[in-house]
């Protein structure tokens, strides 16, 4: 299946690893916190109501867990004066985190305040684009932060750049090098979704960069499915289409899902499992070593029970 993909670069964040074929290292769902409209945020300046969050995440990480699964966290800091109350918080939590910020500003302050956290073995920088400032890749550097998000798109010249060819071409013509510049090591990939369609084009290049680099690679399919909520689609319509996306994406070699708010892994973690059970599979017959925690071990095999009983009953 895999015969013409180059060797796969596995990068640790913490206790967890991401990249390598699709099936061995887990899918990362990785859940948005803190987005300007989140319930959760009381105000741009960063206050947030504490107790609800942490039951949100502590939920997440428990149901990703039960499925053999990894969660993680996008954190949107919505202004440079959030990371001070936002960052700590979410320091106490051991799992990947995402620093992320619509302000390049916010985001250079939450690379500097890892570094004074300690955490520069423990974050992903949210991320590099064509257009970075001078002052992100400055503050990337000197932060000590080894892995960060490559932004395969380029907004100035969105049509331009939509095809996944001219995506690839982005990533190894000026990405890898503006990540060599402030310092990263580990790279990954972000095929940027634009609207429901684009997540076709996403999959593509996810594909190509898996096949081609090696590179761990995903998308943030909630970049175009926001709308996509109970109130209009119903329970069976958010499994159908968001659960099914995520797989889909997997499928495809996507190695982390940004899925939207941290509630919404309910409607995917269960197809998201069962993919990664069937990929971890064939490569288990093909003699690749699965990590004990694995979703084919912690989830699918009681589904494998349900048969056995059927076939002996």
């Amino acid at each position: 299946m895999y015969h013409d993909w180059v060797e796969q670069r596995e990068v640790r964040i913490g206790r967890y690893v991401i990249g390598g074929l699709p099936g061995k290292n887990p899918l990362w769902l990785v859940a948005s916190i803190f987005y300007m409209g989140d319930k959760l945020l009381k105000n741009e300046k960063g206050d947030f109501d504490r107790e609800a969050a942490k039951e949100s995440i502590d939920n997440a990480v428990s149901l990703a867990g039960e499925h053999g699964l990894v969660f993680g966290l996008d954190v949107i800091f919505p202004s440079v004066e959030s990371v001070e109350k936002i960052m700590p918080f979410v320091a106490e939590f051991d799992i990947p985190l995402f620093l992320d910020s619509p302000d390049p500003a916010g985001r250079a302050r939450s690379y500097l305040m890892a570094r004074e956290l300690g955490l520069e073995d423990r974050v992903i920088a949210n991320g590099i684009y064509v257009d970075s400032t001078r002052e992100e890749i400055e503050a990337l550097e000197e932060s000590g932060i080894k892995t960060a998000v490559l932004m395969a798109f380029d907004p100035r010249n969105p049509y331009e750049s939509m095809p996944a060819e001219k995506r690839l071409s982005l990533l190894e013509e000026k990405l890898l090098r503006i990540a060599k510049e402030a310092g990263i090591e580990n790279p990954i990939v972000d095929a940027i979704v634009i609207d429901p369609a684009s997540i076709a084009i996403s999959a593509e290049t996810i594909n190509m960069v898996k096949r081609r680099h090696g590179l761990p690679a995903g998308c943030a399919p909630a970049n175009a499915l926001g709308p996509v909520a109970k109130k209009v689609v119903g329970v069976e319509g958010m499994i159908a289409i968001h659960g099914t996306i995520a797989a889909m994406l997997r499928v495809f070699g996507a190695d982390y899902v940004m899925y939207g708010p941290i509630g919404r892994i309910k409607y995917i973690v269960k197809s998201v499992a069962t993919v990664e059970s069937l990929l971890g599979y064939m490569l288990r017959r093909k003699g690749t070593r699965l990590p004990s925690s694995h979703p084919l071990r912690m989830y699918w095999k009681n589904i494998q029970k349900l048969f056995s009983r059927t076939t002996t009953s």
